[in-house]
């Protein structure tokens, strides 16, 4: 049997991409820090556009709605998601020339830690209420076919 709640993994992935990310920011490599985020935002781009895409009108037509399942909140969630990378991006590209790099480190990591709850908390949503209400909807074959559909599902050694 397969389950759509296999595509949850993939946020496993996804938190190994923004520890190396941040390691790489502690270790003052900007340039492998930027790059490490770029790589991390195409992977949560990806999977954003999979569940738009391909889940999300599933789950909207067919699932019976608990409370802090409604479709526009995780829309809205995704949305938050990627505007806040696109804030990290754009800042880590003025640390090179920061004349004050470690107030302006700290700042950017605390802006990080509040990035990681918001995805801690997404992903909750995710795990407890979207993935187990696709999975009780969907058929065998439907399940088949939308994981035909999704794009990303790489492994945790693909990750890093």
């Amino acid at each position: 049997m397969r389950n759509l709640s296999q595509l949850l993994d993939l946020h496993k992935d996804l938190d190994e991409m923004f520890f190396a990310h941040q390691s790489a920011l502690l270790h003052f490599e900007f340039k492998a820090a930027l790059s490490l985020l770029e790589r991390y935002e195409y992977g949560l781009l990806t999977h954003i556009r999979d569940e738009e895409d391909v889940l999300l009108p599933v789950y909207s037509e067919r699932a019976e709605i608990v409370k802090g399942g409604k479709p526009q909140f995780f829309l809205d969630e995704h949305f938050k998601l990627k505007e806040f990378v696109k804030l990290l991006k754009k800042e880590i590209t003025k640390l090179p020339e920061e004349p004050n790099l470690d107030s302006k480190l700290i700042w950017l990591l605390d802006r990080e830690s509040f990035f990681k709850r918001l995805c801690s908390h997404h992903d909750k949503r995710e795990t407890e209420i979207l993935y187990p209400e696709l999975d009780r909807i969907t058929t065998e074959a439907e399940k088949t076919e939308l994981l035909s559909r999704v794009t990303c599902a790489f492994s945790s050694s693909k990750a890093v």
